[in-house]
């Protein structure tokens, strides 16, 4: 499904806003081993530009969020397990925001959206029921978001550089390859 995205580019304006992810929607399966994994996915976000911080104040509920005016992806360490998994769930879903704002618009073609809403269902009822507390023009972002955050890392990885590569080279520095950077 991501491979035809991938070679894709739409522009459509992104919704900006920030999301808010219900409790049970972190309970998905562990994709990160260990904070190693995600201390080099977050390398990774800022080498294409994207500031990563961690919270420790952030509204009760609130896990993470992504301002597209600042490119800033927040984490909520108030709100979040000292769990790996639960910490990887939140750093995927807030990444297929950063890879929105990169794409300028969807990273999913229309006809693909009845599948992803499939998809998430199966996965998880709850997050699924979930997508009904957002505003209708949240909602298709939000769809996007939750289908990547229940990837494997070695995915997501490859859909941020498929998204976001052009700003991996542009800010890569010149004495090194994008590839060589040790990312994992």
């Amino acid at each position: 499904m991501w491979q035809s995205v991938l070679r894709s580019s739409w522009l459509v304006l992104v919704v900006m806003g920030a999301p808010l992810l219900g409790a049970s929607s972190i309970g998905a399966p562990v994709q990160a081993q260990s904070w190693a994994d995600i201390g080099n996915y977050s390398s990774l976000l800022r080498r294409a530009g994207t500031q990563t911080l961690v919270a420790k104040d952030c509204p009760s509920g609130l896990f993470g969020a992504f301002h597209t005016g600042r490119n800033v992806l927040l984490l909520c360490s108030n709100n979040l397990q000292d769990d790996p998994a639960q910490v990887w769930t939140v750093l995927a879903h807030e990444s297929a925001h950063v890879m929105q704002h990169c794409q300028q618009g969807p990273l999913l073609p229309d006809h693909l959206i009845g599948s992803a809403l499939a998809q998430i269902e199966k996965q998880s009822l709850s997050s699924f029921q979930e997508l009904r507390l957002y505003h209708q023009s949240q909602r298709r972002d939000e769809i996007e978001a939750r289908l990547v955050q229940g990837l494997p890392m070695a995915e997501v990885k490859a859909l941020f550089r498929g998204f976001c590569g052009d700003r991996l080279r542009r800010l890569a520095p010149k004495n090194s390859a994008v590839e060589g950077l040790g990312d994992g």
